[in-house]
C-alpha cells in the first residue's frame, strides 16, 4: 500500500508560488508575444503602403501610366527583387471604370470592393489584413496622383509568412526561456522556504516534541527580528507562563485533595451521626407508640376503675351497721385504697405519656423542608440517590409545632430512600394550595407500594420493609401528628415506578 505524501507548509508554499510563476511568467510572455506580432503586423503594413506609394510616385504622366509593357517590365523586376510581394498590379481610372494596366498575376486581380475604390478615387491609401490558402498577407491599394488629381492606383499583396515564422521561433524561444526560468525560481524559492519558513517552523515543533515527553526546559531556539521570530518570543513565554499554570494547578489540586479527604471524613462521620440519629428516631418512634398504646389502655382501665369506686361506696352506704364488722371495714379499706393506688397510678402513667403540645408558633415550611433535605444528603450519598428540592419562594407559614413538622417530614424522606434502589431520585417540593393551605411533596423512583398494602400502611406495627428494617410505626406516628395540626396525609403509588406523599397544611390566619 502506497502512503501518501504529506503536503507541508514548504510543498505549499513552493506549489503555490511555482503556480502564481507559471500563471504570471506565461501569461505576460503571451501578452507580450501578442503585443510583438501586432506591432510587426502595423510595421509591415506601413512598410506596404509606403511601397505602394513609392510605386505610385515613380508613375510621373499620364503617358507612363499608359504604357503597359513598360509597367510590366518594371514589375517583374520590383517582383523579381522584393520577395515579400506576392502581387502587384496598376491600374487606372476612366470614365468607363477601372483598367489593369500591368499587373504580376493576369489571371488574378486583387478583390478590391466598389466602396474601397472609391476611397482611393478620393486620394485615401486602403489596407486591409487578408488571411488564404497561401497565408497571411496584406492587401495595399494607393491612389496615383496626375496634375493634381487621381488618375490611377497600384494594388500591391504582402505576404507575412517570414514575419509569422519569426513570430512562431521568437514565441518559442520566449515560451522556452519562460519555462526556464521558471523552474529557476521555483528552485530557488524552494531554497528560500527552507531557509526562511521551513527550518524554523521544525524548531516549533522539534520544541513541541520535547514539551509532550515531559522536558521542563524545552524553548525554541530561533533569534531572527521577523514575524517568526517574535512568534517564537511569544511561544516561549506562553510556554513559561503555562509552566507556571501546571505549578499552581498541581499545587492547587493538591490542596484541593487534602480538602476533600478532609470533608470525606467529615461526611462520614455525619453519616454515622445521621444512622445513630434514624436508629435513635426509630427507638423514639417505638417509644412513641408504646406511651400511646399505655394511654389508650389507661384510658381504658381507668372508666372501668372510677366505676368500681363508685360502686364500692354505694356498697358501703348499703350495708347495715350490723354488717359492717370490723373485718368488713378493712377488708373494704383495703379495696379502696388499691383501686385509689391504680387511679394513681394512671393518671402519673396519663401524664407520662401524653405529649407536651407547648405554645404552637409560625413555622417556616420551606426552610424546614431545607433543612430536613440537608440532615438526609450524607444518607442519599450513601446509597448513591440525588435528591431535588423545589420549594416555593414565598410559602405562606403554618401554626404548629416545628420539631413535629420536621419529624413528619424526616420520616417520609427515610421512607424514600429506604424504598428507592441505588441510581434512583428523589424530589420534595412546597407549593401553595390555594391561599390557605401548604402542601408537602415527596415523591420516589422506588419499587411503590403493592394494591392491597395501600390500605394499611397507615396502620400500627405494618410495614412493606424488609424484616428488621422497620417497626411500622412511622407513618402511623406521621398521620397523628399532621392530623393534630389539622391537616391531611396523602398518597399515590405505582408499583415498580415510585410513590408521592403528599402533607396539606391550613395556612396561618
Amino acid at each position: 500500500m502506497i502512503r501518501a505524501t504529506p503536503l507541508t507548509i514548504r510543498r505549499k508554499l513552493v506549489a503555490l508560488s511555482l503556480l502564481i510563476l507559471v500563471v504570471v511568467s506565461f501569461g505576460f510572455t503571451l501578452l507580450q508575444l501578442h503585443l510583438s506580432r501586432a506591432w510587426v503586423e502595423e510595421d509591415l503594413r506601413e512598410r506596404a503602403i509606403m511601397f505602394a506609394r513609392e510605386i505610385a510616385a515613380t508613375i510621373g504622366d499620364r503617358r507612363e501610366l499608359e504604357s503597359g509593357p513598360l509597367l510590366h517590365h518594371q514589375i517583374e523586376e520590383i517582383m523579381g527583387v522584393r520577395q515579400s510581394v506576392l502581387q502587384l498590379d496598376v491600374l487606372a481610372f476612366g470614365p468607363d471604370g477601372t483598367r489593369v494596366i500591368a499587373t504580376s498575376h493576369p489571371a488574378v486581380r486583387l478583390p478590391f470592393t466598389r466602396r474601397e475604390s472609391d476611397q482611393v478615387r478620393k486620394g485615401t491609401v486602403v489596407s486591409r489584413l487578408v488571411r488564404d490558402r497561401v497565408g497571411r498577407s496584406w492587401e495595399v491599394i494607393a491612389p496615383v496622383r496626375l496634375e493634381g488629381q487621381v488618375a490611377g492606383a497600384v494594388a500591391v499583396k504582402f505576404s507575412l509568412e517570414r514575419a509569422d515564422a519569426l513570430a512562431a521561433r521568437l514565441g518559442l524561444g520566449a515560451l522556452a526561456i519562460t519555462g526556464v526560468s521558471v523552474v529557476v525560481m521555483g528552485v530557488l524559492m524552494g531554497v528560500a522556504v527552507q531557509l526562511v519558513v521551513t527550518r524554523p517552523l521544525r524548531r516549533f515543533t522539534d520544541t513541541i516534541r520535547r514539551v509532550q515527553a515531559g522536558d521542563p526546559a524545552a524553548v525554541v531556539d530561533l533569534d531572527t527580528r521577523d514575524e517568526l521570530g517574535l512568534l517564537a518570543r511569544h511561544f516561549n513565554d506562553m510556554l513559561a507562563r503555562v509552566r507556571a499554570f501546571n505549578q499552581e494547578l498541581q499545587a492547587r489540586v493538591t490542596e484541593a485533595t487534602r480538602e476533600l479527604e478532609g470533608r470525606y471524613r467529615e461526611v462520614e462521620r455525619l453519616n454515622e451521626l445521621l444512622f445513630a440519629t434514624q436508629r435513635s428516631l426509630s427507638h423514639a418512634e417505638r417509644l412513641a407508640l408504646s406511651g400511646r398504646i399505655m394511654a389508650e389502655v389507661a384510658h381504658e382501665v381507668g372508666t372501668p376503675l372510677h366505676s368500681v369506686a363508685g360502686h364500692l361506696e354505694l356498697l358501703r352506704q348499703d350495708l347495715p351497721p350490723a354488717a359492717l364488722t370490723d373485718d368488713v371495714r378493712r377488708r373494704l379499706a383495703v379495696i379502696e385504697g388499691q383501686l385509689a393506688r391504680v387511679t394513681e397510678i394512671i393518671t402519673q402513667l396519663l401524664d407520662l405519656t401524653r405529649r407536651p403540645p407547648g405554645d404552637p408558633t409560625l413555622v417556616d415550611v420551606g426552610a424546614l423542608v431545607r433543612e430536613c433535605a440537608e440532615l438526609v444528603r450524607p444518607g442519599l450519598a450513601g446509597a448513591r440517590l440525588t435528591l431535588r428540592v423545589e420549594a416555593d419562594p414565598a410559602p405562606p407559614p403554618v401554626r404548629g409545632h416545628a420539631g413535629q413538622l420536621q419529624q413528619v417530614v424526616l420520616n417520609l424522606l427515610t421512607n424514600a430512600i429506604d424504598a428507592t434502589p441505588a441510581g434512583g431520585a428523589i424530589r420534595v417540593a412546597t407549593r401553595r394550595c390555594g391561599d390557605d393551605a401548604v402542601a408537602v411533596e415527596v415523591a420516589d423512583t422506588g419499587r411503590g407500594i403493592p394494591g392491597p398494602d395501600q390500605k394499611r400502611i397507615f396502620e400500627p406495627f405494618f410495614s412493606t420493609k424488609e424484616p428488621g428494617r422497620g417497626t411500622g410505626l412511622g407513618l402511623f406516628i406521621s398521620a397523628q401528628i399532621v392530623r393534630e395540626h389539622r391537616g391531611r396525609i396523602e398518597f399515590t403509588s405505582d408499583e415498580g415506578r415510585g410513590s408521592t406523599f403528599r402533607v396539606v397544611l391550613p395556612a396561618a390566619a
